[in-house]
């Protein structure tokens, strides 16, 4: 996948989570804090959920816990993707 096709995956899993933020996530770079999204936990683990199953896969939980970038979950996508 390309930065920008994992961009708009998760902006869209962003708009799903919390669909009365979809303004905020309209500019998402590699090295926006995932914390700077304003986002609770809940909304961060359906983010995620939605990632998982668009792509149909399920993310190591040890490697979720090192995420703090839209980057890092980048990467996480990258390993994780069907190509």
């Amino acid at each position: 996948m390309t930065d920008d096709q994992i961009i708009k995956l998760i902006q869209n899993a962003l708009c799903q989570a919390a669909p009365k933020k979809a303004a905020d996530f309209a500019n998402l770079t590699m090295d926006q804090k995932l914390d700077a999204l304003g986002l609770d936990s809940i909304a961060v683990m359906e983010m995620v959920g939605f990632v998982e199953e668009h792509l149909d896969v399920t993310f190591n939980d040890e490697d979720l816990a090192d995420v703090e970038h839209i980057g890092d979950l980048a990467n996480l996508i990258r390993a994780e993707a069907p190509s």
